[in-house]
């Protein structure tokens, strides 16, 4: 199993935008996502209410982080797909599918406000394709900490 974080920078106030995405590029290879969690480092605002949806292209994000062997549970091997976290704000966003998949959570208005979603089976992300984490108001998100945890070769 991998897992991955890194910091998101604050989003702009625009429904729908990414919060951050794990992009899967590779030709072949499918990853299984199995949890993600997100923590605010400032008290949200309005109504700051998050799902999770696939993405079909990649976008232009803020940041990326890149994992590697150490990203490993065993510290054994690098991620065969090349999986990359990328993190707000998007100057070009990722193309979005217009289903949401199931979870949603309102972050209360308070700083360090967080959620750790295990997800039961597991999201399969094919070659070429993502899973954003989204803001669903126009509402602009706050620098959050990011977690996913994922499988290769299951």
């Amino acid at each position: 199993m991998y897992s991955i974080r890194g910091k998101t920078a604050a989003t702009a106030a625009t429904a729908d935008h990414a919060i951050c995405t794990l992009w899967n590029p590779h030709a072949t290879q499918r990853i299984k996502v199995v949890s993600f969690g997100i923590f605010v480092a400032a008290a949200p605002t309005g109504t700051p209410e998050i799902r999770l949806r696939r993405t079909t292209a990649r976008g232009t994000a803020g940041s990326t982080v890149t994992p590697g062997i150490t990203n490993h549970d065993k510290n054994a091997v690098a991620p065969v797909s090349g999986v990359l976290l990328d993190l707000a704000a998007f100057s070009v966003q990722p193309t979005l599918t217009g289903v949401d998949l199931g979870f949603g959570w309102v972050a209360p208005l308070v700083l360090a406000a967080g959620i750790v979603y295990p997800i039961p089976g597991g999201i399969e992300i094919g070659p070429g394709a993502g899973l954003a984490v989204i803001q669903v108001a126009a509402v602009a998100w706050p620098i959050s900490d990011i977690s996913f945890s994922w499988l290769e070769d299951w």
